[in-house]
């Protein structure tokens, strides 16, 4: 038996989409991957889950915008091009957007009890 106290997981009610492909860089052309996306993919994923934000961080391959990468989609809503830029202002900048599709999904979700007609 565990100890403490134990909350069930919640349902995501979306996704955050962050590109982590890595070129090969033949052609010497920055990527995603290239510029930290998958350390960012994993800050982002850790503070959705202390945050307990119903939402998961989907880890996926290019977008094509590679030249304006780290690229992000929260599905429904905004679409970032990072510019390289994952500093801890970006992160909150990308998290305040996360917590906003949030608020806007549990506004419009029906209650977990009403009953259909």
């Amino acid at each position: 038996m565990m100890e403490g106290e134990w909350i069930p997981p919640q349902k995501p009610l979306f996704t955050v989409r962050i590109c982590i492909n890595k070129r090969l860089n033949t052609d010497r052309l920055p990527s995603c991957g290239g510029r930290g996306s998958r350390g960012l993919a994993d800050a982002l994923e850790r503070q959705i889950n202390e945050e307990r934000i119903p939402a998961t961080v989907t880890r996926g391959p290019c977008m094509n915008n590679c030249l304006n990468g780290p690229n992000l989609k929260i599905q429904g809503a905004d679409y970032f091009n990072l510019q390289g830029d994952i500093s801890e202002a970006s992160i909150a900048r990308i998290m305040e957007a996360v917590r906003a599709e949030a608020e806007r999904r549990k506004a419009i979700a029906p209650a977990p009890d009403a009953v259909e007609p």
